[in-house]
């Protein structure tokens, strides 16, 4: 099932499968233009959400009060069919929860929702998690939202950064080399060989934010809600990147199995609720 909106300038799409975001499109023009990835058949995603794990955990295990379980990459709410719960003229929420199968790779009650507002320049998606259980939930959620783009776009950050990029090995693992990317700078060009070597993962940006500079003007800008980690990603030479904030992160390959330890894992007190807002907005840009 496809949920949307619509206002003067724009129209937004977003599926119950995994409540990924599947279009958003500037209507006020006379051939409606679309700003995200739309060809499965290079890349089987749009803009998937990732939880309860970011990128993927080492042999896809982790250890809780001393009982195993194992999770895929990215999590398993991308492969879930969330339910609508509320629709109003500019917003609507998908609604996740708990049932027998998530939890025998993820011990938790919990509900996750997934609330699409459309803004006068843009639109807004919030992740919430709450914790349903009795004890502390342990959890990880990103974005990972793709939109087209051509070689010779750029990404330019909010602000100068220095700041090397995680590299993944085989395995889909972070490698333990690092690789600069900025000095006192603030732009990535996007060119057929920039993800050669997979995703580029940063952690501890000072900028709260980043754009999409298109030569065809059509802009945006992310703001990734408070996020810790930002990864850059797209298959190489493929018209579309992928911006994703995340509270979360790959295990390193030599990273232990105690999840409660694992890097940038967030912790949530029973009745508690996680808010994770990532506002785009339509830019000029070039």
């Amino acid at each position: 099932m496809i949920y949307s909106l619509q206002n003067e300038r724009f129209r937004l799409s977003a599926s119950d499968m995994g409540a990924e975001l599947t279009s958003f499109q500037e209507v006020r023009t006379a051939q409606p233009y679309e700003y995200i990835w739309q060809d499965r058949n290079v890349w089987n995603g749009q803009s998937p959400l990732l939880f309860p794990i970011v990128g993927r955990l080492r042999d896809d295990t982790y250890v809780l009060n001393g009982r195993s379980y194992t999770l895929r990459k990215h999590g398993f709410a991308k492969r879930m069919r969330f339910a609508l719960e509320t629709q109003t003229e500019d917003s609507f929420t998908l609604l996740l929860t708990d049932d027998d199968a998530t939890r025998e790779a993820f011990p938790f009650a919990f509900e996750l929702r997934a609330t699409y507002t459309l803004l006068a320049d843009g639109f807004r998606m919030e992740f919430r998690v709450t914790n349903r259980s009795d004890e502390t939930m342990y959890f990880s959620i990103g974005a990972h939202p793709g939109f087209q783009c051509e070689m010779g776009d750029r990404l330019i950050l909010d602000e100068p950064e220095t700041a090397d990029a995680f590299r993944l090995d085989a395995n889909a693992l972070r490698a333990e080399k690092t690789i600069p990317v900025f000095r006192e700078s603030r732009e990535i060009e996007i060119l057929p060989d920039t993800f050669a070597h997979d995703a580029l993962i940063f952690s501890g940006l000072r900028s709260r934010g980043a754009t999409l500079a298109r030569k065809n003007t059509r802009g945006v800008h992310v703001d990734f809600g408070g996020a810790p980690c930002l990864g850059v990603w797209a298959k190489p030479g493929a018209k579309y990147v992928c911006i994703e904030p995340w509270y979360g992160i790959d295990d390193r390959f030599d990273a232990a199995h105690d999840f409660p330890y694992k890097e940038q894992i967030l912790s949530l007190a029973p009745s508690s609720t996680f808010a994770f807002p990532v506002t785009t907005r339509c830019v000029d840009t070039y």
